[in-house]
């Protein structure tokens, strides 16, 4: 099976399945059909957990991922064991969540020390996303690394993708 992403993320998809190590246990936050856990499983077999509030597509992502666990959950109030995570991912995501600093607040909670999260997202104010329905709910990068930084999050790292229309944030828990 191969994973069929977007023309737009997979140039950033395969930069955050890079940085993801190698049979590493995940929390794909806000997970939809399972496109990054799916991938994340077939190229670096992490043991990987989906959360999502839609219930319809964690029955795609079901039909999709094979090997994938996927739950009915809330990422701003997650029934999860703290510090469990090496990895929490994101694939476009956060600027749909109601409150996304309680969301992170979670990721940290749920994140082992050295533990990081990766966040794929759309930029604010870039060409491209000027129109999109969710415009005015997007991060800029300065305001995302904000957020983590408050959170508790050090060492963040962001990189655009050859459009500038998405943005990998990568932050650590210390």
């Amino acid at each position: 099976m191969t994973v069929e992403l977007l023309d737009n993320e997979r140039e950033l998809v395969k930069k955050l399945g890079i940085r993801v190590g190698r049979g590493a246990r995940v929390l794909d936050m806000g997970c939809g059909t399972g496109r990054l856990g799916a991938y994340l499983r077939e190229e670096r077999g992490c043991d990987v957990l989906g959360i999502d509030t839609v219930r319809e597509k964690l029955d795609k992502a079901r039909q999709r991922a094979a090997g994938v666990e996927f739950a009915a959950q809330s990422a701003e109030c997650m029934s999860l064991r703290s510090e469990i995570f090496d990895f929490v991912v994101s694939l476009k995501v956060l600027h749909e969540i109601a409150r996304p600093a309680m969301a992170l607040k979670e990721v940290f909670r749920v994140l082992k020390p050295w533990g990081r999260v990766l966040i794929i997202d759309w930029v604010r104010g870039s060409a491209v996303t000027k129109g999109h329905a969710h415009a005015s709910r997007y991060f800029t990068p300065q305001r995302l690394e904000e957020m983590l930084s408050r959170t508790g999050f050090e060492d963040t790292v962001i990189e655009m993708n050859d459009a500038g229309e998405l943005m990998l944030i990568e932050s650590v828990k210390m």
